[in-house]
C-alpha cells in the first residue's frame, strides 16, 4: 500500500494537469481528493480560509442588536447589526480568556461574556472589564473584538477568514445581470433547516449539483416536471448557473396571462421574463453554497467542511419580502420547506453511498456528460486553487 504522502503527491500531480488544461478531458477529481486528510488541510487553507464563505443573509440581522452566530472551520463568528445600522462580523471570542460570547441567534443591547462578565458594545469596543483596574498597563482600547473581513452580494453575507482575499463583488459582476430581475437584495430569510453533520465531502455535495440525475434519483420530485436532459449551464470563473425548464405541456398561466412553471408555492414575482418564470435556477458561488431559485421562492444551502469526507450543512428558506403579505403565506412556506426536505431525503443516502465508495480505494476518475458542465468546472476550480504553485512552476519551466 502506498503511503498517504505518495498518494497526496500523485493526486496533486493529477489535479495540476487538470488545472493547466482547463479540465479538457471532462473528468471528475481523483477519488483520493474527496477523502484524503492532507488534501482537506490544503482546502482549509487555500480555499476556505483564503476565500469567501457564505454565512447567511443581511436581513437576518435587520434590527439593531440582532445577531446570528456561525462556526466556520472551527472558528466561532458572529454577524450582528449595530446601533448605527452597520452590519459587522466579529470573532465570537472574548479577548480576555477566549470564552465564546454568543450562542445561536437573538438580540442584545450589549455583548456580555458569560465567563468573567466583560462587556462589549455592538461596535465591538470593550465597555467594561471588571476588576482590571489593578493591572499594570491594561488598555481597553486594545481589547476590542476582532473584526473579520466581510462582503455582501445580493443580500448574502460572506466572510473571509484570513483577511487577504480580493473583494468578492467584482468577481460576480458577470453573474449579476442574469439574476437582476429577482431583486434578491429584497428577499428575506423565513426559516432555516439545520441538517447538521453530513457524512460526505463538501465536493460530493458540489458534484450532486447537476440536473443529470433527475431521472434516476428524482423521478417524481423533479424529472416529471423538470426533465434533467433539458438542463443548461453557463460558467463564470468563481460561479456556475444551471437551469432546467418545466415541460411545455405542464406550464400554467399567471393572472396576467404569462406562462409560469407549475408548482409555485407563492405568488410569482412580477418583472421576470418567460425564461425566468418557466425555469428553476441553481446558482453556485464557489466554494460553499448554492441558491435554488424559483419565480416565487428559493433556498440558500450552506456547506462547510468539517474533516475529510465530512461536512456541515444548513438550508435557509428565502422569499421575496412582499410574500409575507399573502393570505396563505405561512402554510405555503411550510409546504416549500417540506419540499426541500423531500428532495434532500432523496439526495442524502446517495451522497452517503458515494462517499463510502470513494473511501474504498476502488473508485477511479470518472468521465462527465455534457450535462455535467458544473462538475467539470468545480473539478478545474478546486484543482487550480490547490495546485496554483505547481501549475505556475510548470508553465515557467516551458
Amino acid at each position: 500500500m502506498q503511503s498517504p504522502r505518495t498518494t497526496t503527491s500523485q493526486t496533486l500531480e493529477t489535479m495540476a494537469g487538470m488545472a493547466a488544461d482547463g479540465n479538457a478531458g471532462w473528468r471528475t477529481l481523483p477519488p483520493d481528493a474527496y477523502c484524503n486528510p492532507e488534501i482537506h488541510e490544503l482546502e482549509r487553507e487555500r480555499i476556505f480560509r483564503a476565500g469567501w464563505i457564505a454565512i447567511g443573509r443581511a436581513d437576518q440581522v435587520a434590527e439593531a442588536g440582532s445577531y446570528v452566530t456561525r462556526e466556520i472551520l472551527g472558528e466561532p463568528i458572529v454577524m450582528l447589526r449595530g446601533n448605527d445600522g452597520a452590519l459587522r462580523v466579529f470573532s465570537n471570542i472574548c479577548r480576555h480568556r477566549w470564552m465564546k460570547l454568543l450562542e445561536g441567534t437573538g438580540r442584545k443591547a450589549v455583548i456580555t461574556c458569560p465567563y468573567h462578565a466583560w462587556v462589549y458594545g455592538l461596535d465591538g469596543a470593550l465597555r467594561r472589564a471588571p476588576d482590571m483596574d489593578q493591572h499594570p498597563d491594561f488598555d481597553p482600547a486594545t481589547c476590542a473584538l476582532e473584526t473579520l473581513n466581510y462582503d455582501i452580494w445580493q443580500g448574502f453575507v460572506y466572510v473571509n477568514l484570513d483577511g487577504k482575499a480580493d473583494p468578492l463583488v467584482p468577481r460576480l459582476a458577470d453573474l449579476d445581470p442574469r439574476i437582476a430581475a429577482y431583486d434578491l437584495d429584497n428577499w428575506v430569510t423565513v426559516d432555516t433547516v439545520d441538517c447538521g453533520i453530513i457524512p460526505w465531502d463538501w465536493k460530493v455535495m458540489q458534484d450532486n449539483g447537476e440536473c443529470y440525475h433527475h431521472a434516476g434519483l428524482h423521478p417524481q420530485t423533479f424529472q416529471d416536471v423538470f426533465p434533467g436532459e433539458e438542463a443548461g449551464a453557463v460558467v463564470g470563473e468563481d460561479w456556475t448557473m444551471l437551469w432546467t425548464p418545466a415541460r411545455q405541456e405542464l406550464l400554467e398561466t399567471t393572472a396576467s396571462g404569462e406562462p409560469v412553471m407549475p408548482g409555485c408555492f407563492l405568488k410569482p414575482l412580477e418583472g421576470l421574463d418567460d425564461f425566468q418564470r418557466t425555469n428553476f435556477l441553481l446558482i453556485y458561488v464557489l466554494p460553499n453554497f448554492f441558491i435554488y431559485l424559483q419565480p416565487d421562492c428559493g433556498l440558500l444551502i450552506r456547506v462547510e467542511p468539517v474533516e475529510a469526507g465530512r461536512s456541515r450543512m444548513a438550508a435557509d428558506i428565502l422569499v421575496p419580502a412582499s410574500a409575507r403579505e399573502l393570505p396563505n403565506y405561512a402554510e405555503q412556506v411550510a409546504a416549500f420547506t417540506a419540499f426541500f426536505n423531500r428532495f434532500n431525503d432523496e439526495d442524502s443516502p446517495i451522497n452517503t453511498a458515494i462517499q463510502k465508495a470513494l473511501e474504498t480505494g476502488r473508485a477511479g476518475q470518472a468521465p462527465l456528460s455534457h450535462l455535467e458542465a458544473h462538475n467539470r468546472h468545480v473539478a478545474w476550480w478546486v484543482s487550480r486553487k490547490l495546485t496554483q504553485d505547481r501549475t505556475s512552476a510548470a508553465l515557467a519551466a516551458e
